[in-house]
């Protein structure tokens, strides 16, 4: 190759560099066009999270049963009002029958206002019998209340007829109706849906539940009618399993109070609950907390001493008013 030919080479290529070249250094220069960044906007949605009025009634019942209400005797009472040491002390009585005399000290509200009751005091609720004190006991104690229940009621601590106004009785109150052996096994549910309250506080939720309902009861002749016609219901004893393998009303299924919410299943949610314990008191409060959770549940007036005179099932644990020492009332 002459010389003329290689300088024409040298000089094409310096310019094809050069070309190249530039574009490169205005790529790097504070020049260059930016490039149009992308914005991306995020949306945040807020969900609230749904909450089981059910699941939290069932937890808050769980904990009561940890350290449920127990049952104070009127000896037992009126020695603490003696030596000034007597709780705050509520009469769910009537107004009448409250008028004509009451356990000296004792405030007279109705079921209803149970939540208007003051928490930072121990609580000792009566009635007549001690099953609807029973009742109130459990919504209580539920609520968070530190709180006892008279046993037996009135009947327990007045002789005076005009003062305790009605009790147990045997001769007008106890049946002798039929009773088996054989143990019932029951069948299994889906638990019941509340809905008593939009809010989704738990506090709120379970004030709702409290406030609910009122006592139910059933007497003993109502329920052997019911057997007898084959109404679709639970009868529900939370006796001991002693007591109920030496006999239980027909078809009723056993298991304890303390067992209660491991047991829901064995419910109907869509019939009626009948619960009937000996005296009626830890069926009152079971039938208390069946219905917080939204079972349409009732007490058997006096329990399984009102079923059967047969010392041999009824345990021996009715009421006898040989026992009551006559304590003084105030009106």
């Amino acid at each position: 190759m002459n010389i003329k030919s290689w300088l024409k080479v040298s000089v094409i290529t310096g310019l094809m560099l050069l070309l190249l070249t530039v574009p490169l250094l205005s790529a790097c220069s504070g020049n260059a066009t930016p490039v149009e960044e992308k914005t991306t906007t995020t949306t945040t949605t807020t969900t609230t999270e749904e909450v089981s009025e059910f699941d939290v009634v069932k937890d808050a019942v769980a904990d009561y049963l940890k350290n449920k209400a127990s049952n104070i005797k009127a000896a037992d009472l009126h020695m603490a009002i003696a030596e000034d040491n007597a709780p705050y002390i509520v009469s769910l009585r009537s107004a009448a029958d409250y008028a004509k005399g009451h356990i000296p000290g004792a405030h007279n509200i109705a079921f209803g206002e149970l939540n208007t009751l003051p928490k930072d005091e121990e609580i000792l609720v009566y009635c007549y019998t001690g099953q609807t004190a029973s009742f109130a006991a459990a919504v209580l104690g539920v609520l968070g209340y530190d709180v006892q229940n008279l046993l037996h009621g009135m009947s327990s601590w007045s002789t005076d007829p005009d003062v305790y106004v009605k009790r147990f009785n045997a001769e007008a109150h106890q049946g002798d109706y039929k009773t088996e052996t054989t143990a019932n096994q029951g069948n299994t549910y889906d638990y019941p849906e509340l809905d008593n309250t939009t809010s989704t506080s738990k506090s709120a939720i379970i004030e709702a539940a409290a406030t609910s309902f009122s006592p139910k009861y059933i007497e003993a002749s109502a329920l052997n009618i019911k057997i007898a016609e084959g109404e679709d219901m639970t009868i529900l004893s939370v006796r001991s399993a002693t007591d109920y393998a030496a006999g239980h009303i027909p078809g009723a299924i056993n298991f304890g109070i303390d067992s209660l919410v491991d047991n829901l299943n064995k419910l109907d949610p869509d019939s009626p609950v009948y619960v009937y314990c000996y005296t009626g008191h830890t069926a009152a409060q079971t039938a208390a907390l069946l219905n917080m959770l939204g079972y349409d549940a009732y007490s058997l007036k006096f329990g399984m001493c009102s079923w059967t005179s047969d010392t041999a099932v009824n345990a021996g644990k009715c009421f006898s008013a040989a026992g009551v020492q006559g304590y003084d009332v105030e009106k």
